[in-house]
C-alpha cells in the first residue's frame, strides 16, 4: 500500500475527529459530559501513530472469528494507548487508555503482560506503572 507506508493497517484520525488532539506535548485528559476525553500529544502526528499501530501495537480480537482486531493497545512515552476501528478491516483512531471510566473494559492480562515487557525493554516501566496507578482501574 503506497499511502500507508507499506503497512498493513492504516491509522486514520477520521473525518472531523480533532477532540483526541491538544495544545500539550504529553497525553491527558479533559473532563466533558460523557466523561474523560484522552488528548494525544501535539507532537504525534499521523505517521507516528501509524507506526506504533503496525509495529508497537498488540491487537484483541473479541472472538476467534474475528477477521481483524477489533482493538489495539500500545505504550508510547510510558502511556498506554487504545486503537479502535475507523473503517474496520482497514483504518484505526487511538486515544490515551484509560480503564478507571465506568463501563470500560480493563486489559487482557495478556496484554499487561506484553506492554509491561515493551516497557522494561524501553525503560519505560516507572512510567507505565504509573500510568497504570493513576488510569489503570484495575489493572493496577
Amino acid at each position: 500500500m503506497s499511502d500507508s507506508g507499506g503497512y498493513k493497517w492504516r491509522y486514520e484520525r477520521g473525518e472531523g475527529r480533532f477532540k483526541h488532539r491538544w495544545k500539550h506535548d504529553h497525553p491527558g485528559f479533559e473532563p466533558s459530559p460523557r466523561g474523560a476525553v484522552g488528548k494525544c500529544p501535539r507532537h504525534v502526528t499521523d505517521e507516528i501513530a501509524e507506526r506504533i499501530l503496525n509495529e508497537d501495537a498488540i491487537p484483541s480480537f473479541e472472538s476467534e472469528d474475528s477477521p481483524w482486531p477489533d482493538r489495539f493497545h500500545a505504550l508510547y512515552q510510558g502511556a498506554v494507548y487504545e486503537a479502535v476501528p475507523t473503517q474496520p478491516g482497514i483504518s484505526y483512531h487511538a486515544y490515551p487508555w484509560r480503564g478507571d471510566l465506568p463501563g470500560r473494559p480493563g486489559l487482557m492480562r495478556s496484554t499487561l503482560r506484553q506492554l509491561r515487557e515493551h516497557a522494561d525493554q524501553n525503560d519505560e516501566r516507572a512510567a507505565l506503572e504509573l500510568w497504570l496507578k493513576q488510569y489503570g482501574g484495575r489493572n493496577r
